[in-house]
């Protein structure tokens, strides 16, 4: 009894001696909360561009420091100057906002309905969108004298014309808006783009009398801007500026009527066209069913990163996966482009194979490129007892049916995916048959291999070259980011959905001994190998080698899978197979063209 007694004291001790040293510790210093105020008020309008006069119902934002005492400022008729120019009342609950660096204390912004200020939100404010009238100020005592945050694009349109709405774009493809502004401006610092949001490339409206359009400050339109317009939703008209356009706060390009200018615009885009990149954008695009079909002409996954100076589309090569003599135009019959969208036509009746189509500068040049899947079966996703850290792909990335298990057939070139070097999001074709050292054959442009490492622009400009080093990367400058763990790049071959997959020691098939792993099996006699729980089949499809990388090597007993993870400046993880000797994860030269089996992008 007397040791729990003791212990009791101990405990008491201790917890009075903690108690005095967070008594004792120093506080970190707290702003102090400024007393809610009331303040009669007055709101300047600018000079020149943007609003020119305050109407009743018109909504204001003012705000200190914190999002959650901002006050909203409804004008009423009686609040405005006859001239329109100047509204002033009375604003209660104002908690003004005080620092050494400036002495404003509050700011304001409008419209009310377009601000969306930051919980903290300090000095700044938060615009939701840019395609509108935004004003921001800082007080100067009681006056707050606004500033345009952007430069203005004034038109008008004859009703004659029956067009109901406008389509704006630059036609470089520079930023005309973003998904949200925050600006800076006090009494001492004035910045009209402290932080920006994703970049808006296409703004659309409804026309009225004089339609206002209106761009961030300091926006600049190279190539100048095309506007399409449209009766009930369909393009009916288009209007062009080949000129550069500058957008400067408080100013206004005044088009005036544009009538006389515009053009009946004829549609590229067929009413039965597919819309093929709806579910996102890619540098694969899988085709199940005849048809002709579009999709943005974008850099990989990325919805914005559009071509500039595109001169004209063309098919750069077509395989059937094996050593047939290959008939042009019978994966991808046409191709074109036009406004920003890549157009392909399929023959009335699909055959098998894979295609590279590019988009093409009138140098030759060529500016990004696009692999078209055809398969002949269908292809399904299954984790096959998550045997890679996500579901995968049944097949290889480009294979045109999945691989068979048996012992008596040699695996079939069709089950052969196309052939990646690491990071490179360029597909080549990989091995024409069984136990063949010689690629697929191709209509078209036929891979080589440069006489050494090569850039990533000549990667891009000529997708058919394979930079070549013994035991290291094929680019010439190392870029490890080019394939990431961390999210699906615009270099990533794989289709929309779907990704490299990541490295991850943990799982079965990026472990240290595949041979170990459930549902092991293979057969080197036909080419195959099995793993996971139900089995996943893989071809033994060889690789072609960093050393002298012009033709296949053990092309029956031997594979690499490359995952999204680069080790170093010349190597990629990859799961290496070599069927007599070891199975495992392990670092592979970048300039070696291995596999990629796709996984669900998570």
């Amino acid at each position: 009894m007397k040791y729990f007694y003791r212990i009791a004291i101990l405990f008491t001790v201790l917890m009075a001696v903690a108690c005095k040293k967070d008594k004792d510790a120093p506080v970190e210093p707290v702003d102090p909360v400024e007393p809610a105020v009331s303040l009669n008020l007055s709101f300047v309008l600018p000079e020149g561009a943007g609003k020119t006069v305050w109407e009743a119902g018109d909504k204001i934002i003012v705000h200190g420091e914190y999002a959650k005492d901002q006050v909203t400022v409804t004008l009423s008729a009686a609040d405005i100057s006859s001239d329109g120019k100047t509204a002033a009342l009375k604003v209660d609950g104002l908690r003004p906002y005080k620092r050494t660096d400036c002495t404003s204390n509050l700011y304001a912004a409008y419209p009310a309905e377009a601000v969306d200020n930051l919980t903290h939100c300090f000095f700044y404010s938060k615009f939701s969108g840019t395609n509108q009238e935004l004003l921001a100020a800082c007080n100067d005592g009681t006056t707050f004298n606004f500033k345009p945050v952007c430069g203005t694009l004034t038109f008008s349109v004859d009703e004659a014309l029956g067009v109901d709405s406008y389509e704006f774009f630059a036609n470089k493809k520079e930023a005309v808006g973003y998904e949200f502004l925050q600006v800076k401006i006090t009494d001492n610092e004035t910045n009209l783009s402290q932080y920006k949001g994703e970049p808006v490339l296409t703004l659309t409206g409804n026309l009225e009398d004089v339609t206002k359009i209106c761009i961030p400050n300091g926006t600049t339109l190279k190539g100048g801007f095309t506007m399409k317009f449209r009766k009930d939703g369909k393009p009916v008209k288009i209007f062009k500026v080949s000129e550069k356009a500058d957008f400067v706060s408080g100013e206004t390009i005044e088009l005036g009527d544009i009538s006389e200018d515009i053009n009946d615009y004829d549609d590229p885009f067929s009413d039965d066209i597919i819309d093929i990149d709806a579910n996102g954008n890619a540098n694969c695009y899988i085709v199940t069913e005849p048809g002709t079909y579009k999709f943005k002409a974008v850099k990989g996954n990325s919805s914005v990163s559009y071509l500039e100076d595109v001169d004209h589309a063309s098919i750069i090569w077509e395989t059937w996966n094996n050593q047939e003599d290959v008939t042009a135009n019978s994966i991808v019959a046409s191709v074109s482009y036009a406004e920003d969208y890549m157009i392909f036509h399929t023959p009335e009746t699909l055959r098998p194979g894979n295609a590279l189509i590019a988009a093409v500068a009138e140098s030759g040049d060529v500016l990004w490129s696009w692999h078209i899947w055809v398969p002949r079966t269908a292809i399904t996703t299954s984790s096959y007892g998550d045997i890679m850290g996500a579901p995968l792909m049944s097949r290889d990335l480009g294979a045109l049916v999945d691989a068979a298990s048996d012992t008596e057939t040699a695996q079939s070139s069709e089950a052969f995916g196309l052939s990646y070097q690491w990071g490179n999001k360029n597909p080549y074709p990989a091995p024409a048959a069984l136990k063949s050292s010689s690629p697929a054959t191709v209509a078209g442009l036929k891979s080589t291999v440069a006489p050494g490492q090569i850039t990533l622009a000549q990667a891009t400009a000529d997708p058919t070259l394979l930079g070549h080093i013994n035991n290291g990367d094929w680019l010439n400058a190392a870029d490890n980011t080019l394939w990431s763990d961390d999210e699906k790049t615009i270099y990533d071959p794989c289709p929309a959905g779907y990704r490299v997959p990541k490295r991850d020691s943990s799982k079965p098939f990026w472990s240290s001994n595949l041979f170990t792993a459930a549902g092991w099996n293979g057969n080197t006699t036909v080419g195959w190998f099995t793993i996971g729980n139900p089995v996943a089949t893989f071809p033994l499809a060889g690789y072609r080698d960093d050393y002298g990388v012009s033709g296949f090597t053990h092309v029956y007993d031997r594979v690499l899978y490359w995952t999204s993870y680069a080790s170093s400046a010349a190597s990629g993880y990859g799961s290496d197979i070599r069927y007599g000797s070891s199975a495992k994860l392990k670092e592979c030269p970048k300039a070696r063209a291995g596999y990629v089996r796709c996984v669900v992008e998570q």
